[in-house]
C-alpha cells in the first residue's frame, strides 16, 4: 500500500526483496553506490528501476557492507531506501552481525543526521488600551465615569474591592479611550515617536545604505555619528 507523504516528512522504505543489485552500478548511478555484492539479477533492476523513477537510492550500495555473511557464503537481499535529497545525511549503513532477525538476514541499521529546523510560533499580539489619548477632553470624561461608575463603598474587603475597581477602571478606559487591535508578530511601539526621532533614524538608515555600496573611512564615520544621535 503506497501512502501519501508530507514534503515535511522523511521517507524511508526497508525490505527483505531477495534481489540482487549487484556490485556494478553502470547505468544506475543516481541510485546505486558502486559497493553492491554479486552479479544483478533481473529482480535487482526493478528494485533499481523503483529506485530512479520516484527519487530514490539505495543507501546500502553507498557503503562497502553485505547484509549476510557465513561461512564462504554472502550475499546483499536486504536494502534500505531513502531519498536522493538525503544523500549527505546518510552517515552509514551497517550490519549488526551479532543479531538475528530471521534466518540468512542480520539486523542492518543506517545512520542519518538530519539537522532540525525548530519552528518559533509567531507572537500574538494582546489588545492594549490606548493609555496616550489620556488627556483633555477624554480625562475629564475617564474621571468623571470612573467617579460614577466605581465601587467606593466603605466596610468591604479590601481585596474585592481593589478587583471592582480595576475592572470598572479598565472597562471605562477600553470605552473611553479605545483598544489596540490585535494582530499576530511582535511590531515596534513606534506611536510615541515625534518628528526628531524620525528624522533621526531617516538620517541613519541613509547613512548605513551610503556606507552599504562604498565601505570608505567617511562613509563609516558618519554612519557612526548617526547611528549614536539615533540612539
Amino acid at each position: 500500500m503506497v501512502r501519501a507523504v508530507p514534503t515535511s516528512e522523511k521517507l524511508f522504505i526497508g525490505g527483505d526483496l531477495n534481489n540482487h543489485v549487484g556490485l556494478s552500478n553502470a547505468g544506475y548511478e543516481v541510485a546505486h553506490g558502486g559497493f553492491g555484492y554479486g552479479s544483478r539479477n533481473k529482480e535487482g533492476e526493478e528494485v533499481l528501476d523503483f529506485a530512479i523513477a520516484y527519487n530514490l537510492m539505495v543507501a546500502n550500495t553507498f557503503f562497502r557492507k553485505v547484509t549476510f555473511c557465513s561461512g564462504h557464503h554472502a550475499s546483499q537481499i536486504d536494502f534500505i531506501l531513502t531519498r536522493r535529497e538525503d544523500k549527505r545525511t546518510c552517515l552509514d549503513c551497517k550490519v549488526i552481525p551479532g543479531e538475528c532477525v530471521v534466518s540468512q538476514h542480520k539486523l542492518m541499521v543506517a545512520d542519518f543526521h538530519f539537522r532540525l529546523r525548530t519552528r518559533r510560533d509567531k507572537q500574538v499580539k494582546a489588545v492594549r488600551t490606548k493609555w496616550w489619548k489620556l488627556k483633555e477632553a477624554a480625562s475629564e470624561d475617564f474621571k468623571r465615569r470612573v467617579i460614577t461608575e466605581g465601587s467606593w463603598e466603605e466596610g468591604e474587603d479590601a481585596n474585592n474591592t481593589w478587583k471592582k475597581m480595576a475592572t470598572c477602571i479598565r472597562k471605562v478606559a477600553a470605552e473611553v479611550l479605545g483598544v489596540t487591535k490585535a494582530s499576530k508578530g511582535a511590531t515596534k511601539e513606534t506611536w510615541w515617536w515625534n518628528e526628531d526621532v524620525q528624522k533621526a533614524l531617516k538620517e541613519k538608515k541613509e547613512r548605513y545604505e551610503r556606507m552599504f555600496y562604498d565601505r570608505s573611512t567617511d562613509n563609516i564615520e558618519r554612519y557612526k555619528v548617526a547611528k549614536k544621535f539615533a540612539k
